[in-house]
């Protein structure tokens, strides 16, 4: 099993950050599709809005979980509910959103701690994936996320993505040199309220990237491993 904490940093368009140990991170979607070629994407216009009670399997082949804090999710259009949502979206107005209800009783400004998931799974091994995320707000409570990558149940990486997104929509995609079969996003809960946290993710993109962006991450491990002798 390897475990790696990564320190990722903003892209400039169309040049991938080749990480040690096999990773390409992207905050940039038209990088990260030049990159990778075609991928699978779910842009879940063709869900019914309201409540949307995971695990689910989608048509697209997108599995989806809550596995630890949320407690809430759905289907939604514009920002009804003044979460700070846009719709990001290539493909029209659906997003799925999850949130984390978090009432304090007699105490409603008490700061918050802890954090809820999301894990995405795709029937088979990818090695590429990206999401657009509106709504968070890291810079309430912490900046950035936690990623962790897993194959068959076992973790495959763990790793840190530094983010000062405030509510704006934002593209976060990955590109790594061992295969995984899901994928789980760890989000803060929000530290200056008691009511509740909520995020959207939309136009979900995942798949085998292109050879020449494998090639890229082999001389990135090349080049890592002789920087280490």
């Amino acid at each position: 099993m390897n475990c790696t904490t990564i320190t990722i940093t903003t892209l400039a368009l169309s040049a991938p950050a080749v990480l040690a140990g096999g990773y390409s991170t992207y905050t940039d979607r038209n990088s990260f599709e030049m990159n990778t070629g075609a991928l699978s994407i779910e842009d879940f216009e063709s869900e019914p809005l309201g409540n949307f009670a995971p695990p689910t399997l989608l048509d697209s082949g997108l599995g989806i979980a809550l596995p630890v804090g949320s407690v809430d999710s759905y289907i939604g259009a514009g920002n009804p509910d003044n979460f700070g949502f846009e719709n990001t979206t290539l493909n029209g107005r659906n997003y799925l959103a999850f949130g984390r209800n978090i009432p304090v009783a007699g105490a409603p400004d008490m700061p918050q701690t802890g954090a809820y998931s999301a894990e995405f799974s795709f029937g088979g091994q990818v090695n590429a994936f990206g999401f657009d995320l509106s709504g968070a707000e890291f810079l309430v409570s912490a900046i950035g996320f936690n990623v962790s990558t897993f194959n068959n149940g076992q973790l495959i990486d763990d790793f840190f993505f530094p983010s000062d997104q405030l509510f704006s929509t934002r593209f976060y995609g990955i590109v790594t040199g061992d295969a995984f079969d899901s994928i789980r996003i760890n989000l803060p809960v929000i530290g200056n309220t008691g009511v509740a946290d909520y995020v959207a993710f939309d136009d979900v993109s995942w798949g085998v990237p292109s050879p020449s962006a494998m090639s890229l991450l082999a001389l990135g491990g090349l080049a890592a491993a002789r920087r280490r002798r």
